[in-house]
């Protein structure tokens, strides 16, 4: 029987793709298996957690020593964002306060307390040029939010909110730019802030943003965010505005 050699090629070329794709179907199912059973694991069982958050906790702190930018801490905390000639941050670690509570509880308390906490942050702080923008992380075993206010010199009040829910909007893109820049940069939302309620894109929102990624910028009052929103509509925003979400819809505010 004599063999060809390009068919023997053809059907070897053909086994070898069979098996890849079999391994690859493999590897997905396994992934999948595994990540089930992590997110199960992580959600009930209490230690497993702490013992992942640690981690994520201490791997943290060695990334702030070495990386150039700013990034997010993995534990719940209160903090104070501000320009004072550059982008500064005062934050309260309240990882144990927070940490064994029930969310639609803890969170129309706390959030009524910012002012409380902002009047112990707020001494620290010696000069700011912007609005202040006032965060609380809030974690616990089932959810993990970004609460996001405003909050002014003139000591307006900080809205409450007491029901705190995921909303159906999102941005497909958030482009800054500057007119001296030669080009835009792209800043990343992360989804922890997409809950009811929240107030986004203020110019020291803008300025935290910046600040969480590598690329060279330059800001001040000239800047545009160009935003790109879930119903594919493009908006133009500046600093004089910021973007505050509700269930299903957004709305941009003047600053006063």
């Amino acid at each position: 029987m004599v063999y060809n050699f390009d068919d023997f090629l053809e059907n070897l070329t053909q086994y070898v793709i069979n098996i890849g794709i079999q391994l690859i179907l493999m590897f997905n199912i396994i992934i999948t298996h595994m990540g089930v059973h992590y997110n199960k694991l992580y959600t009930n069982n209490e230690l497993f957690h702490k013992c992942i958050d640690t981690m994520h906790e201490n791997s943290y702190y060695l990334k702030n020593l070495v990386l150039p930018y700013y990034i997010e801490p993995p534990f719940s905390y209160f903090k104070v964002c501000y320009k004072d000639r550059t982008y500064r941050e005062q934050y309260m670690n309240v990882d144990s306060i927070l940490y064994d509570t029930n969310t639609a509880t803890t969170l129309s308390g706390m959030i009524s307390t910012y002012k409380n906490i902002f009047s112990v942050i707020k001494p620290i702080i010696k000069h700011n040029e912007l609005e202040y923008l006032v965060l609380l992380h809030y974690r616990n075993l089932t959810d993990d939010y970004i609460i996001s206010r405003l909050m002014y010199d003139s000591g307006n009040k900080c809205e409450e909110v007491c029901d705190v829910q995921p909303t159906r909007n999102y941005f497909l893109s958030i482009e800054y730019s500057h007119p001296t820049m030669e080009t835009t940069i792209s800043l990343n939302l992360d989804k922890r802030y997409l809950i009811t309620g929240n107030e986004l894109f203020s110019p020291c929102f803008v300025l935290k943003c910046l600040n969480y990624q590598k690329e060279p910028y330059v800001f001040d009052k000239s800047y545009s965010l160009s935003i790109l929103d879930s119903d594919i509509k493009n908006i133009t925003i500046g600093s004089s505005q910021y973007i505050r979400l509700t269930g299903v819809k957004y709305e941009v505010i003047e600053i006063k």
